[in-house]
C-alpha cells in the first residue's frame, strides 16, 4: 500500500493538469488549494512534490467549487499530454497502439506512482471476435466518495479512448473503440459523444473499453520507432531516478508480464508462444544474465521463482475473465499440455479449472 502521506507526485504533473482544467471551467485557484497545504509559488519552482492526501484534497475542492456537470470527463478530454510527463509524448512518437500501452504501462508510474501496484499485474484480455478488452481500473482513497469515483471513472475513460484513438491503426477493418461503463446513464450522457469512439453503454456489468487486436498491435507509424526507441531509453532513466521500482524483483516481474501481455496480442493468430528467459530479461533491464541471478538471490527469490508467479498469476486472470479455451491459455502461458496447467491451478487455489471458469 502507498502511504497517503508521502509526498511523490511530481507537482508539475497529473496535479498541475487537475488545476488547470478546474480553472478552465470556473474554479478559483484560491479555492482549489485551500487545505491542501500547497503554495501557488510553488508551481513555479523546480523539484516539487505532493502527498495523495494532498492531490485528494485538491480534487475534492475542485468538484466541491465547479458547477459544470461531467467534469472528469471533460478535463479527461481537455488534459494535455505533457501533464503525464515524459511518458506523454509516447502518443506522438508511437509506432503502434502496442508500443504506446506498454510503454505507459510501465512509464506512468513516474507522474502517477500509484500505478506502481500493478506492476506485474495482466493488462487485459481478449473477448469475443479477437478484441482487447481493458477493464477500467480505479484507484480510489478510502475516503473517496461516489462524485469521487466517478470522477476518476470518466478521467480514466476519456484519458484511454485519447490515447487509443491518437496511437492506434485506424486502417485495420475493425477500427472501433467500444466503452461500457457499470453506473447509470448521466444527465450530461450527451457530453460523451465528443470522445472519439462508438457511443458509450452504460448500466453495463463492468467498466472496460475494447478494440480489435489489429488496430491495437499492427503498426500505423513505423517511420516514428527511433524517435520512440529514444523516448523510451530517457523514460526508463526517470523512472531509476525516481527509485519506484524499489527491487530488483519489481523490475523483473515488470518485464515478464510486458512478455505475457505481447504473447496475448498474439493469441489466435498462429504464432508459437514462448516464455522468457532470464537473458533476455536481464538484457532489458540493462544487466548481465549473472549480476541479475545475484540480485535476485540478494532478494532471496530467483529468476525462475519469479517468473512463475507471473505466469501464475497471469493464468488465473485468464482462466476468470477471458472467453478463450483452457487450451489456448495453456498455450499462451507455456505450460503446453493442459494437464500441467490443472495442476499448477489445483496447486495454487485449491479448486480445479471448471471452478474458476464458472465464475466467468
Amino acid at each position: 500500500m502507498m502511504d497517503a502521506s508521502h509526498k511523490v507526485i511530481p507537482l508539475q504533473l497529473y496535479p498541475a493538469g487537475f488545476v488547470e482544467g478546474f480553472l478552465r471551467h470556473g474554479v478559483s485557484l484560491k479555492k482549489l488549494l485551500q487545505g491542501t497545504d500547497i503554495s501557488e509559488q510553488q508551481f513555479d519552482q523546480p523539484n516539487q512534490f505532493i502527498s495523495y492526501a494532498q492531490q485528494l484534497r485538491l480534487l475534492k475542492n475542485g468538484l466541491q467549487h465547479c458547477e459544470v456537470p461531467g467534469i472528469g470527463l471533460r478535463i479527461g478530454l481537455e488534459l494535455d499530454w505533457c501533464f503525464h510527463g515524459s511518458v506523454g509524448y509516447v502518443v506522438h512518437c508511437s509506432p503502434s497502439l502496442r508500443d504506446a500501452e506498454e510503454a505507459f504501462l510501465r512509464y506512468q508510474m513516474i507522474a502517477q506512482p500509484f500505478y506502481a501496484l500493478s506492476v506485474g499485474k495482466p493488462l487485459g484480455y481478449i473477448g469475443n471476435d479477437g478484441r482487447f478488452v481493458y477493464p477500467l481500473r480505479c484507484f480510489p482513497s478510502p475516503h473517496a466518495d461516489q462524485q469521487m469515483l466517478q470522477f476518476e471513472l470518466e478521467f480514466r475513460l476519456a484519458i484511454t479512448v485519447r490515447h487509443w484513438a491518437a496511437c492506434g491503426n485506424h486502417q485495420v477493418a475493425d477500427s472501433r473503440i467500444l466503452a461500457e461503463l457499470a453506473c447509470p446513464r448521466p444527465t450530461y450522457a450527451a457530453l460523451f459523444r465528443e470522445l472519439p469512439c462508438e457511443p458509450v453503454r452504460f448500466g453495463a456489468r463492468q467498466s472496460l473499453m475494447s478494440i480489435h487486436q489489429d488496430f491495437r498491435s499492427q503498426p500505423s507509424r513505423p517511420w516514428r520507432a527511433q524517435a520512440f526507441r529514444h523516448l523510451v531509453e530517457h523514460c526508463e532513466a526517470e523512472l531509476q531516478v525516481a527509485g519506484l521500482v524499489p527491487t530488483q524483483s519489481d523490475a523483473v516481474r515488470s518485464q515478464i508480464s510486458l512478455h505475457f501481455n505481447r504473447e496475448l496480442a498474439r493469441a489466435g493468430t498462429g504464432h508459437a508462444a514462448s516464455l522468457p528467459d532470464l537473458a533476455s530479461v536481464a538484457a532489458a533491464l540493462q544487466l548481465s544474465p549473472r549480476v541479475l541471478s545475484r540480485r535476485l538471490s540478494a532478494e532471496g527469490t530467483s529468476f525462475r521463482e519469479l517468473l512463475q508467479q507471473v505466469r501464475l498469476r497471469f493464468c488465473l486472470y485468464q482462466l476468470r475473465v477471458s472467453p478463450l479455451s483452457v487450451e489456448a491459455i495453456a498455450e499462451l502461458t507455456g505450460f503446453g499440455a493442459v494437464s500441467s496447467l490443472r495442476r499448477a491451478v489445483k496447486q495454487a487455489t485449491g479448486q480445479p479449472i471448471s471452478a474458476l471458469r464458472a465464475k466467468n
